[in-house]
């Protein structure tokens, strides 16, 4: 498949069927220190035509017939910034009308300062925007932003569209120890997130490997004392877990299918996998074929096996 990956143990949104409308590895509008895709190979703001979309809505169609049962929702992401993509909207629309789950976006909120890519954004019902930084230094280190991109003009067009937009909102927070974890820039992010009308914060931390050794994971107790410090500031704040649900797959050939599509478009654990997939033998036998043939890689990073494609820049 080309465009079409998992279904993804997603800890935001549970059982995930992807939809990468980028289809080229890493271009986005920023080089955030944690992404667990890797390094940007090449960061733009010019948004321009990425896949055909005929073509993408074909294989979206065929590929979802076999897994609706399972899935909690759909996800359009990419390797990169989704909203780079100038067809987003109609590419929204057509999948609406082929399923029955909720219809979501991620996005790192850089380009929701055009109006062309706040108004595709409303024809989904859930709309997850990043917001990591609340002043530009920070920005700047964390998020490593394109150079004509500011953030307040971001912040300023996540609150307007918030105004109106009628879907789900979740907002985003990553925390970087020593970076945006301090009491102050907590304050001052809970300011911003106040003037916004959204559902939940998820704050998240770097729960999978970085592209830079620079950004380093909150521990379990740091993150809840974050969330404890936003809450008593009056921000509706729900942790992110490891949320994943069994998925069946009824032979080795399409468990390393599935596999090989998974770790090509995210990097996963050994726990990960287990969770998603339940306990089978098979899973083992075929993880241990998917390294043997160089399909992927395996690496450990502070005591857990991680799987990722062999090309991944880490």
């Amino acid at each position: 498949m080309n465009y079409i990956f998992g279904p993804v143990p997603s800890r935001r949104l549970g059982r995930s069927l992807g939809v990468d409308v980028i289809g080229e590895k890493k271009i986005c509008t920023l080089d955030c220190l944690y992404c667990e895709l890797g390094k940007t190979t090449k960061r733009t703001v010019k948004r321009r035509h990425f896949v055909p979309v005929d073509e993408l809505i074909e294989e979206f169609s065929n590929e979802y017939e076999k897994f609706r049962d399972s899935l909690d929702v759909v996800t359009i992401t990419a390797s990169g910034e989704p909203t780079l993509n100038i067809d987003l909207k109609e590419i929204a629309l057509e999948i609406k009308k082929i399923i029955h789950h909720p219809l979501a976006v991620l996005t790192n909120s850089t380009l929701i300062t055009e109006p062309d890519v706040r108004e595709a954004l409303h024809e989904f019902d859930i709309v997850i925007p990043s917001l990591d930084a609340a002043d530009a230094n920070t920005f700047r280190e964390i998020n490593r932003p394109s150079e004509n991109i500011s953030l307040q003009q971001v912040v300023d067009s996540l609150i307007l569209f918030s105004k109106n937009f009628e879907g789900k909102l979740y907002i985003e927070v990553l925390l970087l120890k020593g970076i945006n974890d301090s009491e102050e820039h907590l304050n001052l992010l809970a300011n911003i997130i106040r003037c916004c009308n959204y559902d939940k914060v998820q704050l998240n931390t770097a729960f999978r490997p970085v592209a830079y050794k620079k950004a380093v994971k909150l521990s379990d107790v740091e993150l809840l004392n974050a969330a404890m410090r936003l809450k008593k500031r009056g921000i509706v704040v729900e942790p992110v877990e490891n949320f994943v649900k069994t998925l069946d797959i009824s032979s080795e050939i399409d468990l390393k299918k599935t596999l090989l599509q998974l770790i090509n478009m995210r990097p996963c654990s050994y726990g990960d996998l287990r969770k998603l997939f339940g306990k089978q033998d098979k899973l083992d036998i075929v993880v241990k074929q998917l390294v043997a043939e160089n399909s992927v890689r395996s690496f450990e990073e502070k005591g857990e096996t991680f799987y990722v494609s062999p090309f991944m820049k880490l």
